[in-house]
């Protein structure tokens, strides 16, 4: 019951773990092979995840570390130059050149998915532009679960929008586990905190409950209370305004 393109790819991915270090070698000696990390070589070829900051890496990389090992089964181990870090993927920009350079990897090796995953890169580019920019990381997140997801579950198509409702919710959903609430959205509040880069950031309201996990610099929204009128270095359990019973 499966579908065309689907079965063909189960079948090559047979196919490639039967010897995966040859079908490595001659994937990077093809004429034609588009610019790659040799470890997300490995994970496309078992239809694994791929991680797009590792791409990002050889995207932005000026300098090279030294030569590194990676390990493919208990058997086979590939050894590289590997680029230095470059950080995440942060922005619609970095995600779009990443993810073309994604789909020009992916279909070096399964053809037949071109058409699939074209039309997904446009379904994220529809979603990057409905969202306001400072909600991207919402998008990114989601992109990264939905791969995660067909990754396990092999049988599944990126644009069958019904496989993934739940995760649209999760991560793109102003009531979702994985966003911000919508009663803290930033029309709500009239006053923000200018972050170290320049632009205007809200409160975070993870933070404030004690459930962010990211650093002070990692994370988009600003670590200071979240109580109307305050945006001192304190949590909001903290905060003198807060009215006690």
């Amino acid at each position: 019951t499966l579908a065309e393109d689907i079965r063909t790819t189960f079948e090559q991915i047979e196919l490639y773990s039967k010897d995966p270090r040859q079908v490595i070698e001659h994937i990077l000696s093809t004429p034609g092979c588009p610019p790659f990390p040799p470890s997300q070589w490995t994970n496309l070829m078992q239809w694994k995840y791929v991680d797009l900051a590792k791409v990002l890496e050889l995207v932005h990389s000026t300098k090279l570390n030294p030569k590194q090992s990676h390990i493919i089964d208990d058997k086979v181990e590939l050894s590289f130059r590997v680029s230095k870090p470059a950080g995440t993927i942060k922005s619609a920009a970095d995600h779009n050149t990443t993810f073309t350079m994604f789909i020009k990897a992916l279909t070096f090796i399964f053809p037949q998915q071109w058409e699939e995953y074209l039309e997904y890169q446009a379904h994220i580019g529809h979603l990057f532009h409905s969202i306001e920019p400072i909600f991207h990381s919402r998008v990114i997140d989601y992109d990264c679960a939905v791969q995660n997801h067909v990754s396990v579950q092999q049988h599944l198509c990126v644009t069958d929008p019904s496989q993934f409702d739940d995760l649209r919710t999760t991560f793109l959903s102003s009531h979702g586990v994985s966003s911000h609430s919508s009663e803290f959205a930033p029309s709500v509040w009239s006053r923000f905190r200018s972050g170290p880069s320049g632009e205007f950031q809200d409160p975070c309201h993870w933070w404030n409950c004690g459930l962010c996990q990211k650093s002070k610099a990692e994370c988009f929204y600003a670590h200071c209370c979240d109580q109307r009128g305050c945006c001192r270095s304190h949590k909001r359990p903290e905060c003198s305004k807060v009215a006690r019973v």
